[in-house]
């Protein structure tokens, strides 16, 4: 790394999930790899430690060393927005991280980073029947859903973990159930019987499934992805080689959205916030966005 701050050496706030990915990264692996790209670390382990007193302490970046979950708390928490934010993508998928064009092995990537070289990422909330949540992926309901909670076998590699996933996507689409949805935009409504509905504000969901086709993750507009009944051929067509032409459902674009789904719970990223709930959702996005650390496409000359 270079570019850094005032004192001589950046310090790094390390956010670590040391359970991300079919082949966890131990913490000293992390920590020697961006010491030997010349920063200091604070460790804070995701879902052990106070990450809300660890992101008020005293920092250069944050470094999020996990999935798509990890990246996701740590963008939605953080306050001082100005603190860019390093991404080591460990999950399975890694939607945020392939959406924001962060690629490659991940020991590589600290010293491609620059401080001063970052792009935007959204932060979004939904008001709902469990109160306000945050998020940064999408609000779901329906087969997307089903496919989280029925993906089989323990995969060895990350291609496999998705490539798991989206055979219980077309499994699930499939067996599908129509049920009612209804969505209100600033400018338009929609009403009536579908299998799926994201409001999605990244690309990609579940097993990097890039359903908005032309999403952007920093454009402060959501992407909603409708798969009614009539949909369910072309998208199992689509669903063989997914990664080969666009998701043939064309979105539509707003600002802030108005869901309301009966008797399916809602999906907040990749997971319910009470799976006995189901009514109306509203989703928006917060003021402030946060700064992702674009890596450089060549090592510092230094490095290469």
């Amino acid at each position: 790394m270079h570019d850094p701050s005032p004192s001589g050496v950046p310090l790094a706030l390390v956010v670590h999930n040391s359970d991300a990915g079919t082949d966890p990264v131990p913490r000293a692996d992390i920590e020697a790899v961006l010491q030997a790209a010349g920063m200091r670390t604070l460790y804070c382990a995701h879902g052990k430690d106070d990450l809300a007193a660890a992101l008020a302490s005293p920092f250069d970046l944050v470094v999020c060393a996990g999935g798509d979950g990890t990246l996701a708390h740590v963008a939605s928490s953080l306050e001082q927005v100005e603190r860019p934010i390093g991404v080591l993508p460990l999950g399975g998928s890694n939607n945020i991280a392939h959406a924001l064009d962060v690629e490659g092995d991940w020991r590589d990537l600290p010293r491609r980073w620059s401080l001063d070289r970052w792009t935007l990422l959204d932060r979004c909330e939904a008001d709902g029947p469990w109160g306000r949540r945050r998020f940064v992926e999408a609000v779901g309901a329906g087969l997307l859903s089903d496919s989280f909670d029925n993906v089989d076998g323990e995969p060895g590699t990350p291609s496999e973990k998705r490539a798991n996933g989206r055979k219980a996507f077309r499994t699930a689409l499939e067996k599908a159930a129509p049920f009612p949805c209804r969505i209100e935009a600033a400018d338009w409504c929609w009403e009536g019987d579908c299998l799926m509905v994201e409001v999605m504000s990244i690309p990609y969901v579940g097993a990097r499934l890039r359903l908005a086709a032309d999403g952007d993750p920093a454009d402060g507009l959501f992407d909603v992805i409708l798969v009614t009944p009539k949909d369910r051929a072309r998208m199992l067509a689509w669903c063989k080689a997914p990664d080969d032409a666009p998701c043939p459902i064309e979105a539509r674009r707003a600002s802030m959205v108005r869901l309301a789904v009966n008797d399916l719970s809602f999906r907040l990223d990749d997971r319910s916030p009470d799976e006995r709930l189901s009514g109306v959702v509203t989703a928006r996005f917060r003021p402030q966005p946060v700064r992702i650390l674009v890596p450089a496409r060549n090592l510092p000359q230094e490095n290469a």
